[in-house]
């Protein structure tokens, strides 16, 4: 029979097993921790250009909405103006009707179109109030200033001069209606 065994003996045998493997376990885990680290570090710019891309293509979205939104309000307002041309009855007499002449209302300031949006007949947020569409870099004159609430502050205004075309709704020269401030750079006296 073989003799049996000592339990220093396998201790021993153990312990030079563990002696041998333990610095190769430290280099193995230091180089998947290596790679890892390296990979993170390399998938940044891809994780910015995502970032970079999907503010892009939410612009473009909030542009397109907005075209729309003026594109719904001009063919709401040309329909309502046939129907009302239409529904007008002849009047026996002719009579004759003074047009409203143009007054200069008094300039507040003078400002410029930063971001492009809509222009409006009346100080609220309603898709009946569109006239059409501002572009970056249009000129203004401010004509009325009014504010709701802590920073909700309108003006009404007259667009001086227009910038290169941004969207088929976009108002001419002469245009007069209400903005939001948000549209407009810090007014110039």
């Amino acid at each position: 029979m073989p003799p049996k065994t000592d339990p220093r003996d396998w201790e021993r045998l153990f312990e030079g097993r563990r002696r041998r493997h333990g610095p190769l376990r430290i280099v193995v885990i230091a180089l998947i921790a290596g790679i890892l680290l390296l990979g993170l570090i390399g998938s940044v710019p891809f994780v910015l250009d995502q970032i970079e891309a999907s503010r892009v293509v939410a612009r473009q979205t909030q542009i397109v909405q907005q075209t729309r939104e003026a594109r719904a309000t001009t063919q709401q307002a040309v329909t309502q103006s046939a129907i009302a041309i239409l529904t007008q009855t002849s009047s026996p007499s002719p009579t004759a009707t003074l047009l409203p002449t143009p007054t200069s209302a008094p300039v507040i300031g003078r400002a410029q179109v930063i971001n492009g949006g809509n222009i409006r007949s009346a100080p609220r947020v309603s898709a009946d109030t569109v006239i059409g569409q501002v572009c970056v870099g249009d000129r203004v004159e401010l004509l009325e200033e009014q504010t709701f609430g802590d920073n909700n502050r309108w003006y009404r205004l007259r667009v001086v001069a227009t910038a290169d075309d941004c969207v088929p709704q976009r108002v001419s020269a002469g245009t007069e209606g209400w903005v939001s401030a948000t549209l407009l750079s810090r007014p110039e006296p």
